[in-house]
């Protein structure tokens, strides 16, 4: 009988795969020489623009700081712009820059070819469970990490 461990280590190597597979659908995405940290909060701005500074410290469980300077370096870069809001002028609104909305478009184009080209290859059923088991995984991660960041405030 195989073991979790057996699984574990077959669908760490399953990501890394899928990962060095799609390495060239995306090279177009790593000319833009973005962190891990920056590609994650622009990802959300694109989703989510116009959003505050706030939003990003609630989504990403960080410091108002620490977000201040990613954001910093996307907007002296052209991924993002920010302007008070016309609503409430204490409050400054991020909204994607040019640049911001060039790598929109590759997102787009990206998963579009990952549908035509991937996807279409795999029933309805399929990619529902993958859905659900990483909607899973990822409900334990954020848990875990809302508990772990818990402990270190106190």
């Amino acid at each position: 009988m195989k073991t979790l461990d057996f699984y574990v280590k077959q669908l760490h190597e399953t990501f890394d795969e899928t990962s060095r597979l799609l390495t060239v659908d995306l090279e177009t995405l790593s000319q833009f020489n973005l962190t891990p940290q920056q590609e994650s909060y622009l990802m959300f701005c694109i989703k989510f623009a116009p959003l505050t500074a706030t939003e990003l410290v609630r989504e990403f469980g960080v410091s108002k700081s620490a977000v201040s300077q990613v954001i910093a370096k996307l907007e002296s870069a052209r991924f993002i712009e920010r302007e008070k809001n016309p609503d409430n002028m204490r409050e400054t609104l991020i909204y994607l820059g040019p640049k911001g909305r060039m790598f929109a478009r590759r997102i787009k184009d990206f998963n579009e070819k990952m549908r035509e080209e991937y996807y279409t290859h795999l029933s309805v059923k399929e990619i529902e469970s993958v859905i659900r088991s990483l909607q899973k995984l990822n409900s334990v991660i954020k848990e875990k990490q809302k508990a772990a960041l818990k402990e270190v405030e106190f």
